[in-house]
């Protein structure tokens, strides 16, 4: 997979947007330019794919859920789960096993594999969010949560 050696450009200023708070759309830009950072280390095939790290996060956090289990924790179509762990499992990260009591179900746990690609992963992570708060005090950071956190509430009332 090619990865990019930089992000994609943010949009043009459009004349109809200029009076519009530009808050949300500097979110944006800060929300792609971390995705970035992060996906740019990581080209081992599925795991390119935001909703295979994902699935693996989830597993990370609880180990042996069903495929079922794994749809509604990550919102995502069961085809696209099932296409997901098939080449998760292929590559290594994922084992699949029928459940004990249901037959019917699948359990699906992280590997080795899954297991180290989940803490390098979390490594990234925690290295760009420092990176992005880097000269931040305490208290600025806090300031900065609160109004974020504003932000957050005011979307998810609508």
């Amino acid at each position: 997979m090619y990865i990019k050696k930089e992000p994609l450009p943010a949009p043009p200023e459009r004349e109809e947007l200029r009076e519009v708070p530009k808050a949300p759309r500097l979110i944006i830009e800060i929300s792609r330019l971390l995705r970035f950072r992060v996906r740019q280390e990581v080209n081992e095939g599925v795991m390119a794919q935001n909703t295979a790290r994902l699935v693996l996060s989830h597993l990370a956090v609880q180990d042996r859920v069903t495929q079922l289990e794994l749809v509604r924790l990550t919102r995502l179509k069961a085809p696209t789960v099932s296409v997901l762990l098939r080449r998760m499992e292929a590559e290594g990260y994922v084992t699949r096993t029928p459940d004990e009591e249901d037959r019917r179900a699948v359990r699906v746990s992280l590997t080795e594999k899954g297991r180290e690609f989940d803490r390098r992963h979390l490594s990234r992570i925690s290295t760009n969010d420092h990176a992005a708060m880097a000269g931040f005090t305490a208290e600025e950071e806090a300031l900065l949560l609160s109004l974020l956190s504003r932000i957050r509430d005011n979307l998810s009332e609508r």
